[in-house]
């Protein structure tokens, strides 16, 4: 049989072979978009957590009420999520400090699911009140305005 009579195209084996190749491909990819979606999944936990840790602190922080020590156990709803909070508060390092530990997670169904987020962080002891209103001087006079002239 001459080059010319032979037929040029693909074998069955080699069809069967590029087949098989393309179905791996696309496992692997079918697995990896899958991880993917997964690992998407608990990074948006884990911020949505985050969320909720530090609006707990910045409440402590706006509220300026000096915490005992000790911990707090509640569970919130942020969004359509209800989120369990530990607050552990202790003696900072520091005089007139307070170390506060907050563990947040979800609660799916009534169960307090497993941590998503800790937060760390140091509060200080909010200023005494004075009874001088918030920016006066020594003499009762608004701050910036006093008699420097002796008169």
């Amino acid at each position: 049989m001459s080059a010319a009579a032979r037929q040029g195209g693909f074998t069955l084996i080699e069809v069967m072979l590029a087949v098989a190749v393309l179905a791996l491909a696309m496992v692997a990819l079918g697995q990896t978009l899958g991880a993917s979606a997964v690992a998407y999944r608990n990074i948006d936990d884990t911020r949505r957590a985050y969320l909720v840790a530090a609006d707990k602190l910045v409440e402590m922080q706006v509220y300026q009420q000096w915490p005992n020590t000790g911990s707090n156990d509640e569970v919130v709803t942020r969004g359509e999520q209800e989120w369990w909070i530990e607050t552990k508060i202790s003696a900072g390092p520091y005089p007139d400090t307070r170390r506060v530990d907050i563990d947040v997670g979800p609660v799916i169904d009534d169960d307090h699911k497993p941590l998503a987020y800790s937060l760390a962080s140091l509060i200080g002891k909010p200023a005494e009140d004075t009874g001088r209103a918030a920016g006066s001087g020594g003499n009762g006079t608004p701050a910036g305005n006093e008699d420097l002239t002796g008169g």
